[in-house]
């Protein structure tokens, strides 16, 4: 009974505006993707923009449709997972609403900072169900993809003492999120903490009810059964990845050092807290190809070729998408997840 009304409790949190207040909506907003393209221009005069632009101009253009295939099946992975997951959750939506449903919020995860959480609202608007327990979907989802990636990278990371440090903390650093999540002492350890924390404090409705959510769906044996998709979708990355550095500079790059690069570049982009990680993101892959042998030219071409590929994808499949859903199951705006306020309902 207990358990109950702290879950009741936990759930007084619906789709919440992920930034308190307006000032720092505008700026992420605003100022974000400013900062990104700042950020990749600067990268682009530091690697010097003719040996990038001589490498754009001999790209082999035959890679293109099989990195583009390859960035469709990644999406129809992730979206596959993510149904389970919600069905692990009980949202009972069919597999191609979940898969429409992931892709459209693709659209805001290429523009925001935690745009990710948009598809989350997008499929608890869709099945009814509590935000916190969608969200939890998108949380272990990410958690067990970002091993995968590390996992790929492990070959590489023996011949690098650098990347032994680089990875080794990384999965220290996710570690930790589990724990966190799972272990209760721990959880309200960290929740007294937050509660003394400005404006974070009031996310602590949300906190609680990810925190109840996450621990049950991790500690389900399909949870981890299906993360098989997790490791395809990573391996599916790491591929369309290495075609693109191999369009661009041929034999300078192998498969596993390219999982090695494209999981820290990853991992860089995303603790950025940068719109879609751009300009973090573009600085990792190209110091990474660097150093692993890839020359300036390349290595800043396939920065800037990924990034637009990426987005390209992200915004015309998920507006398509978007558009699609949207009627269907009267779906909020794109940028719902930075203007909701939170709101309690009662026990």
């Amino acid at each position: 009974m207990q358990n109950q009304e702290r879950r009741a409790a936990g759930r007084a949190a619906v789709p919440s505006r992920a930034v308190p207040h307006s000032w720092l909506r505008w700026l992420i907003r605003r100022l974000g993707p400013v900062v990104g393209v700042v950020a990749v221009a600067a990268l682009v005069i530091v690697l010097n923009p003719v040996q990038v632009g001589r490498a754009l101009t001999h790209f082999d253009r035959r890679m293109i449709p099989v990195i583009l295939a390859l960035y469709v099946g990644i999406y129809v992975l992730q979206g596959a997972r993510w149904h389970l997951l919600l069905r692990e959750a009980g949202a009972r939506l069919r597999l191609r609403d979940s898969l429409l449903l992931n892709a459209a919020g693709q659209t805001i995860t290429a523009l925001i900072p935690l745009g990710d959480l948009t598809r989350a609202l997008f499929a608890s608007s869709a099945s009814r169900r509590d935000f916190g327990t969608i969200a939890a979907t998108v949380t272990v989802q990410e958690l067990t993809y970002t091993l995968m990636l590390v996992l790929l990278a492990l070959p590489q990371v023996l011949t690098l003492r650098l990347g032994v440090a680089i990875v080794a903390l990384t999965a220290a650093g996710m570690l930790a999120i589990v724990i966190i999540l799972t272990v209760s002492p721990v959880f309200r350890a960290v929740h007294r903490l937050v509660a003394r924390i400005p404006v974070l404090n009031r996310l602590l409705p949300a906190i609680e009810d990810l925190q109840h959510e996450t621990a049950d769906l991790l500690h389900r044996p399909e949870t981890l059964r299906w993360s098989v998709l997790d490791l395809a979708r990573a391996a599916f990355a790491v591929t369309a990845f290495w075609l693109l550095v191999r369009g661009l500079a041929p034999g300078a790059l192998g498969w596993w050092p390219a999982g090695f690069a494209l999981a820290l570049s990853s991992i860089g982009g995303a603790i950025s807290l940068l719109p879609g990680g751009v300009g973090a993101s573009e600085a990792s892959v190209a110091g990474l190809l660097i150093l692993l042998g890839v020359g300036a030219g390349p290595a800043g071409a396939a920065a800037l070729t990924q990034r637009l590929l990426q987005t390209g994808m992200a915004l015309g499949l998920g507006l398509a998408a978007y558009l699609v859903v949207r009627r269907r199951f009267d779906l909020g705006g794109l940028f719902q997840v930075t203007r909701r306020q939170p709101r309690r309902i009662a026990a």
